[in-house]
């Protein structure tokens, strides 16, 4: 596939056959060629990377609509923590 960048022509040569299919079927889909397609979809997928939330991040934003938050200062649960909640729970000993 051939794309323009300015004045520089540039080649994206798709290997793989899965990767090759998956960018004709949207272009088909689209209606717009198979670079045109990459293109799109590598944007959307910047796009989503970047809105994506941590789990911390949509705690808070939840806690927030409820008028709630984290106490101050407060500290990760340690790891020893779920380790002894799934003994509790699973009627393990240690």
């Amino acid at each position: 596939m051939y794309y323009t960048l300015g004045a520089t022509q540039m080649v994206l040569n798709i290997r793989n056959s899965e990767a090759d299919g998956l960018a004709r079927k949207l272009a088909d889909l689209d209606g717009t060629s198979i670079t045109e397609a990459v293109i799109v979809a590598l944007k959307e997928t910047i796009q989503a990377r970047r809105r994506k939330e941590a789990p911390s991040e949509a705690a808070r934003r939840i806690l927030e609509k409820r008028g709630l938050s984290f106490a101050a200062g407060r500290k990760p649960v340690s790891p020893a923590a779920y380790h002894d909640l799934d003994h509790d729970l699973s009627g393990g000993d240690e």
